[in-house]
C-alpha cells in the first residue's frame, strides 16, 4: 500500500551540538509536530517542513523537574502535556500568536511586489500558511511515583507509574479518581469468559507503553516484565468479573501500536519480529492472525544484526504499519502482514568499515498528514563513529516521504483496474500503451498493461496544490484516460489525452465543498460524495467532464447523513453512510441541447447496524453480480448479457460478508407510472463470512463467456496469507448437478508481489515495489557537521506476477481435474500458457522430490498427464529438468517417462529446438556413445529443416565429446538417498541455446577442460559477419597449420564421421539446384570445408544437367527478376526485322557485325509487363509459351548449333499473340510517339531499376560466384554470372575455363548449355537477348575450345593475338592446354566448324 520514493530529508535543527532530539508526537489533524529535547520543546508544522516556536527551560527548573521524557497533545491541539524523568507533568498551552502582522502567518507568499493576503475562508486557514504559534507553560503536576508513559483520551490524561498505578488527569491539572485504577487492583484472564481471573502482582511490573481504543473496548498495555493485556473501560468492568485478558504465547513485548479500524493489536518483541493480535468475541480472547517476521532466506542473522523492535507505527488510514530496530533498519508491513519493503541488506545497508544500517537507530517516529512522510529520529552510536568525524552529532530529524495507492483511502472498483499511486504533489498511473488510444477505450485491452513498466507520472496542477494541499483522494476511470484529486477542499480532474487540469473557475465554490466519503468515475461523469459548508449538508454531486467544472452544470443529490464510501457497479451507485445504512441509485445519462446530465434516483436502501461494529471498520463496500449458487454453464452463455446485482459485499474490519439477494418470497412489482413492469428489488439475506484477513477485493463487471471461470470469481489480497480466489465450479448440466455439489470454492495460493490490481482474463496481477539506489555523498551539512555518506534514493517499480498455475495446482489437489481442464484451456492462448505449465510442474516437483515424509498420494503424475493434454508438454518438461537439480532428475523421468523416448517423439513431431534440449539431458544420462547416436540423429533433421544456427551447435557438440570416452559410464551416477549432493543445472528459458554448456555437472572426462575452450573459441567467432571466407576454408587452414599433425587418430575419424554427414546434406542440395540454401548451409557450418568439398564435387554433383532449369531455379530462389526488353531495344525490334539472323545463333556472328538486340513485327510487338517484385514465387516468372509457328514440329531434337541457315532464324517464324504463358503483353501500334520522347538517361534508369533484385540477393549472388569460381565449378559460375547479367564475371569464368586444367567436358556443357540458354531466350525470356548478343565473343571462345579439342584431350590451340586483345571483347588468351584421360562426353559431336551461312539447328 505506501512505498517509500525520493531521497530522505534530513531537516535543520536550530539546536547546540549537545542537544538531541528524544521524542516526537504529531497533534490530532497532524497539522503540528512536537520534538523534544532534553531541556527544549520544538514546535515544526508539517508543509513546509520548518519550525515555528521553541520552549527551553531554565537551568533551575531543569534540577527541579527533571529533563523532558515524552509528551501528549490536546485533541484540539491547544494544550500539550509534557512528562518529565522526575515524576512531573508539565501542561503547556500552545495558542495562535496574534500580534504577529498579516492575519498572524509567519511567510508571506508574493506575486511580483504585492503580497497575497492570507484569509480564512469558513475558518479553513490557507494550504501554504504558517500559522505564528505562541507556547508558555501553564501549571505542574507532581504525582506520587517516577512516570512510565501518558496517554491522552478525550479530554482527559491518563498517566502511568512505576508503582503500578493509572491516574486520570484533566487538562486543568484536576485529578479524576473515579477513572483512576491500580494494576494490582485488576483480576486478568486468558479469557473473559471466565468468572473471575487472577490479579496481577507486583513480578507483573508495570506499564511501560499503553494506547486506548473505544472500537476495541479498553486499554492495550505492555509491562515491565515483557507481558501484554487488554483492559477494558471503565463501563465495561461493570459487567464483567474478569476485566482483562492476557495476549497468550509472548513474553518478550517491548513495544506495540494499535489500529482501531482493523481493530488489531501489534507487539514489537525483543526478539527482532512482531506480533499481531485481534479481540476473538466469540470466545473472549486475544489470538494472534500473523507474525512481523523478516524470513532468513532474504535477511540472514536477521536477529544479530537488528536487534529488538524499537518503534511501531500504524499509517493514518491504518493500511501499513512501519516497524524499526533498536540497532537500524526500518520495515513497513500491509495490515496482515504482508511485507511492503525492509531496508535491511540490498542497497540500504552499506558495510564500509562498520556495518551502518539505514535508517539508524530510530527513538522515536510519527506519521504525517496523509501519511505522505514519516518523522524519525535516528540516533547513530557514538562507539561506531568514534574517530571517524571530527565533530558528531549523533541524533537527526528525518524524514521519509511516501506515496501510498488509491485503493488505501478510495477502495472504488475503477481503481481496482489499474495500479494508481498518489503522492503529496503528483499521481503515479501505470497505463500501458492506451495513452495512445481512443477515449472510448472500453478495458478489454488490459493484457497491455502485463508487459509495461512504465509510470504515467502526472504533476497535480499547483493551482490547486497551492491552497488545497494535501491531497485526500484520487480515482481513475476505467479506461485509464481520466484522474481526479480532491484535496482540503474541492476538486480537480486530468484527461490524459488532453494533458490539462480542469479547475473549478468560481474558487468560492471550490471552498464551498468538503470531499468526505471518496468519488469515481461513471463513463464520462464524475460522481462525488461531499460535505456542503455553505448548506451544512451532504450531498452526492455528478459533474461532466465535458463542461466547465462549476455547480452549474453538477447534478446534485442530498443525502441524509455523511458518507463513508462510495462506489459504482454498472449503472447503479452505492453509497454507505456514517449509520451504517446503504443506499443504492440508479444512474441514468440525460442528454440536453447544451450539456449531458445525470439523474439520480434511489432504488434500495438497507441497515446493516446489526453486522457492524463500528462504521469506521467497514473498509470496503461493494456490489456484484456474483452468486454462491451457479447455474450450468449453458444458463451462464445464454444470461451473460444481463447480469445484475445479485451480492453486496462488505469488508468489515478483514472480514468479507456476502448479503445475497433473498428470492426465497415472491416477486413483487414495482408501482412506478414510468416502469409499471418493473420488479422491486428484493432483499439481502443475513450475510455469510466466506474469508478473514482481506485486505483488498477484485471482481469484475465484465462477461467473457471464454473465461467464466476468471470473470466470475471474487479475488481477495490477504496479506501474509497470500491471495484467494472464489472460484465458481459450473456443473457440466442442470440434470447431473446435485444440491450437495460445492457451487464455489475457495482456494488460497501465495504470491511474490504485493497485488494491487487484477487482469482476470489474462491470469496476471500486478503490484508495486520499492527499488533503491545508494549514491554517495561527501557534503557536510552546515547545521550539525554531520558527514551524509550512503543515502539511498527509492524509486517506484511496476512487478506482475502469473497466478495461473497456483489454480491449477490447487484444483488438481482437490481431485477437480475436468475443472482444471477447462480452466486451462480456456487460457491456452496466452503468450505465457508454456511458462504456466513449466511453473505448475516445477513447484510439484521440488515439493514431492525433497519430501523427507512418504507421500501415499503424490501430486506429480496427476500433473504430468494433465500437462500431457497439451501440445507443449515435451517443451515442458525438458524445460522444467533444465531448471531443475539434476539430483532431481530421476524422480521426474520416473514420471514423465525416458527422455529418449521423449527426445525421438521430438524428432518425429519436428521439434527440433525442443530435442536439441533433451540432447543436454541425455548427455548427462547416458554414456557418450549414445550422445553421439542422438546428436547424429539431430544433425541430420536440422540440416534438413534449413536450421543452420541449431545444426553448428550440434556439429560443436558432437566435437566436444571425447572419442576416448564412447564406452564410459554416464557422467551422472544418482544417489536417491542424497539428492542434495549434486549441482544444479544452470535454467536454460528458450529451446534456442548454445552448446556451450554441455557439461551441466563435474564430469570426469579428462579432455572436458579442452573441449570448453573449443566451444568458447567457436562461440567468440559467431559474432563475426557469417559470409566471410571465399578464398580458403577451415580445412585448407587445418592442412597448413602445424598443430594438425597432432590430431589424434580418434579425432580424425570423428571428423570424418562429422564431415560425412554434411556432406551428404551438400550434395542433396546442390543436385536438386538449391545454391542458396547450400550457401547458407556453408556459412553457418563454418567447420564445412566448402571450398574443398566444391572441387570434389565438380565432376559430379556440381554438374549442371539442365541450363534452363538451372537458371529459373537461381532466378526463384535469390528472388531475382527475369530480364525484360528497354525501350531502345524495342524500338530496334520494332524498325528492323530480323530475316536472316538469331540470337539462338550468335557464336557465329561475324564480329564485326552490328549489335542487333532485338526483334519486330509489321504490325504488333510484344513488350513483357515489369517483374511483380522480387518476393514473387517461380509461378510469376517470365514465360513464353512459343514464339514458333504453328508450322514448325512440336517435337524438337536440339543439338549444339554450328552451321546457320536461312531457314534457321527464330527471328524470321511467325509470332502468334496468344502463345504467352509468362504474363500480359501490350500490343502497341505504329504510333509510338510519346514512347519515342523517353529520354535516354530515364530509360537506362528504369531499366536498371526493373532487372535487378534485392540488394542482399545481390550480394549473396557474388558470393557464391566467387566460391564457385574459386572450386572451378564453372558452369554454376557462369550461370550466377548470367543471372547477375555480369559480362566481366563472364569473362572470368571463360578465362578460368580456357587457363587451367578444365576437363573438355565442362567445357562441352558449358557451351551446349549456352545453346539451350539461347533457344530458351528466343521463345520464353526474350529478356536475355541483349545479354547473350554481348556475350557472344566469350561463347565463340567456349566453342573454339571445344571444336579444336584432339581426340587425346591433350591440345595446344594457337590463336591470333588479334583476337586477344582487351578492346575487342574477347579477353581470351592465345593458348591454352586443356588435359584429361576419361573426360570426353559421349553424347558430344564431332563436326568441324562451318562458315556461318551453313549453320543449322540440330537437335540431340
Amino acid at each position: 500500500m505506501y512505498f517509500p520514493v525520493g531521497w530522505p530529508k534530513y531537516l535543520k535543527q536550530n539546536i547546540q551540538h549537545s542537544q538531541e532530539p528524544c521524542f516526537i508526537v504529531s497533534s490530532c489533524d497532524r497539522m503540528l509536530f512536537a520534538v523534544l529535547y532534553d531541556e527544549r520543546i520544538s514546535i515544526w508544522y508539517c508543509k513546509p517542513s520548518v519550525e515555528i516556536v521553541s520552549y527551553t527551560q531554565s537551568a533551575k527548573s531543569l534540577a527541579s523537574f527533571g529533563n523532558y521524557i515524552k509528551a501528549e497533545w490536546k485533541p484540539d491541539s491547544s494544550a500539550l502535556a509534557v512528562m518529565t524523568s522526575k515524576g512531573y507533568i508539565a501542561l503547556f498551552k500552545v495558542d495562535l500568536d496574534i500580534s504577529v502582522p498579516n492575519h498572524h502567518c509567519l511567510y508571506v507568499s508574493t506575486e511580483g511586489k504585492t503580497q497575497v493576503p492570507r484569509r480564512e475562508i469558513n475558518g479553513i486557514v490557507e494550504g501554504d500558511s504558517i500559522p505564528a504559534i505562541k507556547i508558555s507553560l501553564q501549571s505542574y503536576v507532581q504525582l506520587t511515583a517516577k512516570l512510565s508513559c501518558c496517554l491522552c483520551i478525550r479530554e482527559e490524561l491518563a498517566v502511568a507509574s512505576v508503582d503500578g498505578s493509572v491516574t486520570r488527569l484533566r487538562w486543568n491539572a484536576q485529578r479524576n479518581d473515579k477513572a483512576s485504577f491500580h494494576l494490582q487492583e485488576m483480576p486478568v484472564a486468558s479469557d473473559f469468559l471466565r468468572s473471575s481471573g487472577t490479579r496481577l502482582t507486583e513480578a507483573d511490573g508495570y506499564v511501560v507503553q499503553m494506547e486506548y481504543s473505544p472500537i476495541i473496548g479498553g486499554y492495550c498495555m505492555v509491562l515491565s516484565s515483557g507481558k501484554a493485556l487488554l483492559l477494558m473501560s471503565s463501563a465495561m468492568r461493570e459487567e464483567r468479573g474478569t476485566v482483562g485478558v492476557w495476549a497468550t504465547d509472548i513474553k518478550d513485548v517491548a513495544c506495540l501500536a494499535v489500529n482501531h479500524r482493523y481493530r488489531l493489536i501489534a507487539y514489537g518483541c525483543k526478539g527482532s519480529n512482531g506480533v499481531v493480535y485481534t479481540l476473538n468475541e466469540v470466545e473472549g480472547t486475544l489470538e494472534a492472525t500473523h507474525r512481523l517476521q523478516v524470513t532468513c532466506k532474504n535477511f540472514p542473522e536477521m536477529d544479530k544484526t537488528v536487534g529488538p523492535v524499537s518503534c511501531l507505527k500504524w499509517t493514518p488510514d491504518g493500511t501499513a504499519l512501519a516497524m524499526t530496530w533498536r540497532k537500524g533498519g526500518f520495515s513497513l508491513w500491509s495490515v496482515f502482514g504482508s511485507l511492503l519493503i525492509c531496508t535491511v541488506g540490498g542497497d540500504y545497508c552499506v558495510s564500509n568499515e562498520y556495518s551502518k544500517l539505514f535508517p539508524p537507530s530510530v527513538k522515536s517516529m510519527e506519521w504525517g498528514l496523509e501519511g505522505y512522510h514519516l518523522w524519525m529520529i535516528g540516533t547513530q552510536d557514538a562507539a561506531e563513529e568514534a574517530g571517524q568525524y571530527e565533530t558528531v552529532n549523533r541524533s537527526d530529524l528525518i524524514q521519509l516521504q511516501f506515496v501510498k495507492s488509491c485503493l488505501t483511502v478510495n477502495p472504488c472498483m475503477t481503481n481496482h483496474e489499474h495500479v494508481f499511486m498518489q503522492g503529496e504533489d503528483k499521481l503515479y498511473l501505470n497505463t500501458g500503451d492506451i495513452t495512445s488510444k481512443s477515449s472510448q477505450y472500453t478495458g478489454r485491452e488490459a493484457h497491455i498493461l502485463v508487459g509495461s513498466k512504465q509510470w504515467q507520472i502526472i504533476p497535480i496542477s499547483h493551482s490547486y496544490l497551492a491552497a488545497n494541499w494535501p491531497i485526500r483522494y484520487t480515482c481513475v476511470d476505467k479506461a485509464g484516460q481520466c484522474v481526479a484529486v480532491a484535496g482540503k477542499t474541492g476538486l480537480a480532474h486530468y484527461a490524459l489525452f488532453t494533458r490539462k487540469w480542469k479547475l473549478f473557475g468560481n474558487e468560492t465554490q471550490e471552498r464551498d465543498m468538503v470531499v468526505s466519503g471518496g468519488m469515481a468515475w461513471w463513463k464520462d461523469f464524475l460522481c462525488v460524495a461531499c460535505y456542503n459548508i455553505i448548506g451544512q449538508r451532504d450531498e452526492v454531486r455528478c459533474y461532466w467532464r465535458g463542461s466547465k467544472l462549476d455547480n452549474t452544470f453538477a447534478c446534485t443529490q442530498k443525502v441524509p447523513s455523511q458518507v463513508l464510501l462510495l462506489n459504482i457497479f454498472k449503472d447503479t451507485l452505492l453509497l454507505f453512510f456514517v449509520d451504517s445504512h446503504v443506499m443504492i441509485f440508479n444512474l441514468e445519462r440525460k442528454n440536453t441541447p447544451a450539456n449531458a446530465s445525470l439523474q439520480l434516483s434511489k432504488v434500495q436502501e438497507v441497515a446493516l447496524n446489526t453486522y457492524i461494529p463500528h462504521p469506521v471498520c467497514v473498509t470496503g463496500v461493494l456490489l456484484t453480480s456474483l452468486k454462491i449458487d451457479v447455474a450450468p454453464v449453458s444458463c451462464q452463455l445464454r444470461s451473460h448479457g444481463a447480469r445484475d446485482t445479485e451480492s453486496l459485499l462488505l469488508n468489515v474490519a478483514g472480514k468479507l460478508l456476502v448479503f445475497q439477494r433473498d428470492r426465497s418470497g415472491p416477486q413483487i412489482l414495482e408501482k412506478d407510472k414510468h416502469s409499471p413492469h418493473k420488479q422491486k428489488q428484493l432483499p439481502f439475506t443475513s450475510p455469510s463470512v466466506v474469508a478473514t484477513n482481506v485486505e483488498n477485493m477484485w471482481t469484475t463487471p465484465r462477461t467473457n463467456t471464454c473465461k467464466l471461470q476468471l470473470t466470475e470469481a471474487l479475488w481477495l489480497g490477504c496479506g501474509a496469507h497470500g491471495m484467494k480466489v472464489w472460484l465458481p465450479l459450473f456443473p457440466k448440466n442442470e440434470s447431473q448437478a446435485h444440491n450437495f455439489m460445492s457451487k464455489r470454492i475457495m482456494l488460497p495460493f501465495r504470491v511474490d508481489i504485493y497485488p494491487l490490481a487484477v487482469l482476470f482474463e489474462e491470469a496476471v496481477i500486478l503490484g508495486v515495489s520499492s527499488d533503491s539506489l545508494t549514491f554517495k555523498s561527501s557534503a557536510i551539512t552546515p547545521h550539525s557537521g554531520t558527514h551524509l555518506q550512503h543515502i539511498p534514493y527509492c524509486s517506484l517499480e511496476r512487478t506482475s506476477q502469473i497466478y495461473l498455475h497456483h489454480l491449477l495446482k490447487q484444483l488438481l489437489k482437490r481431485n477437480l481435474g475436468v475443472q482444471a481442464l477447462e480452466l486451462a484451456r480456456c487460457c491456452s492462448e496466452l503468450a505465457y500458457f508454456p511458462h504456466v505449465l513449466e511453473l505448475l510442474l516445477h513447484e510439484v516437483l521440488e515439493t514431492e522430490a525433497t519430501s523427507k515424509q512418504p507421500i501415499p498420494d503424490p501430486l506429480l503424475p496427476r500433473v504430468v498427464a494433465f500437462i500431457q493434454e497439451f501440445p507443449e508438454y515435451l517443451q515442458t518438461f525438458v524445460h522444467c529438468a533444465r531448471k531443475t537439480e539434476v539430483a532431481l532428475w530421476p524422480h521426474l523421468f520416473k514420471t514423465v517417462g525416458n527422455p529418449k523416448d521423449l527426445f525421438e517423439e521430438c524428432l518425429i513431431n519436428e521439434r527440433l529446438e525442443t530435442a536439441a534440449s533433451y540432447l543436454i539431458i541425455l548427455q548427462n544420462l547416458e554414456k557418450p556413445i549414445a550422445s553421439r547416436q542422438h546428436a547424429t540423429l539431430l544433425l541430420d533433421s536440422a540440416v534438413e529443416s534449413n536450421q543452420w544456427d541449431l545444426a553448428q551447435d550440434i556439429v560443436r557438440f558432437l566435437k566436444s565429446i571425447d572419442p576416448s570416452d564412447n564406452d564410459a559410464s554416464p557422467p551422472l551416477a544418482f544417489n536417491m538417498m542424497s539428492p542434495t549432493t549434486y549441482t544444479s543445472t544452470p535454467a536454460m528459458e528458450q529451446d534456442h541455446f548454445t552448446f556451450s554448456s554441455v557439461s551441466n555437472v563435474s564430469r570426469i572426462r579428462s579432455s572436458s577442460v579442452t573441449a570448453e575452450s573449443m566451444v568458447r573459441e567457436a562461440n567468440k567467432e559467431s559474432g563475426k559477419k557469417k559470409l566471410s571466407h571465399t578464398l580458403s576454408d577451415n580445412q585448407f587452414n587445418a592442412k597448413k597449420s602445424p598443430s594438425s599433425k597432432q590430431v589424434s587418430i580418434e579425432g580424425s575419424t570423428d571428423q570424418v564421421y562429422i564431415d560425412s554427414i554434411l556432406c551428404r546434406h551438400a550434395r542433396k542440395l546442390l543436385s536438386s539446384n538449391r545454391i542458396r540454401d547450400l550457401g547458407y548451409f556453408a556459412a553457418n557450418i563454418r567447420d564445412f570445408g566448402f571450398v574443398s568439398w566444391l572441387r570434389k564435387e565438380r565432376l559430379r554433383t556440381a554438374k549442371v544437367t539442365d541450363f534452363v532449369c538451372a537458371i529459373r531455379d537461381l532466378h526463384h530462389q535469390f528472388h531475382w527478376p527475369l530480364p525484360v526488353l528497354s525501350l531502345s531495344a524495342f524500338q530496334q525490334l520494332k524498325r528492323k526485322a530480323f530475316s536472316t539472323s538469331s540470337l539462338a545463333s550468335l557464336t557465329l556472328l561475324d564480329d564485326n557485325a552490328p549489335l542487333s538486340p532485338g526483334f519486330s513485327r509489321q504490325n504488333a510487338t510484344l513488350v513483357p509487363k515489369p517483374s511483380p517484385g522480387p518476393g514473387g514465387s517461380q509461378n510469376n516468372l517470365y514465360k513464353v509459351d512459343s514464339f514458333i509457328s504453328n508450322g514448325v514440329s512440336d517435337e524438337i531434337i536440339l543439338k549444339p548449333q554450328l552451321l546457320r541457315t536461312e531457314d534457321s532464324s527464330l527471328a524470321t517464324q511467325e509470332i502468334s499473340d496468344s502463345s504467352s504463358q509468362f504474363g500480359d503483353f501490350d500490343v502497341l501500334g505504329d504510333s509510338t510517339s510519346s514512347l519515342d520522347s523517353l529520354s535516354p538517361e530515364l530509360e537506362l534508369l528504369s531499366q536498371e531499376i526493373i532487372s535487378k533484385g534485392p540488394e542482399q540477393s545481390e550480394l549473396e549472388l557474388r558470393y557464391m560466384f566467387q566460391v564457385l569460381l574459386e572450386a572451378e565449378c564453372l558452369e554454376w559460375a557462369l550461370l550466377v554470372a548470367i543471372v547477375l547479367r555480369d559480362s566481366l564475371a563472364v569473362v572470368r569464368t571463360v578465362n578460368t575455363a580456357s587457363m587451367t586444367d578444365t576437363p573438355l567436358e565442362v567445357v562441352a556443357s558449358m557451351r551446349e548449355g549456352l545453346s539451350y540458354l539461347e533457344l530458351w531466350s528466343d521463345t520464353e525470356c526474350v529478356g536475355y537477348k541483349p545479354f547473350l548478343h554481348a556475350i557472344r565473343g566469350q561463347i565463340h571462345i567456349l566453342s573454339k575450345i571445344t571444336e579444336t579439342a584432339p581426340p587425346t584431350l591433350k591440345l595446344s590451340t594457337d590463336m591470333d593475338s588479334s583476337n586477344c586483345s582487351v578492346e575487342e571483347g574477347n579477353l581470351s588468351p592465345s593458348a591454352m592446354t586443356m588435359r584429361g584421360e576419361n573426360d570426353t562426353p559421349h553424347d558430344l559431336p564431332s563436326q568441324t566448324v562451318d562458315p556461318p551461312k551453313q549453320s543449322e539447328c540440330a537437335v540431340s
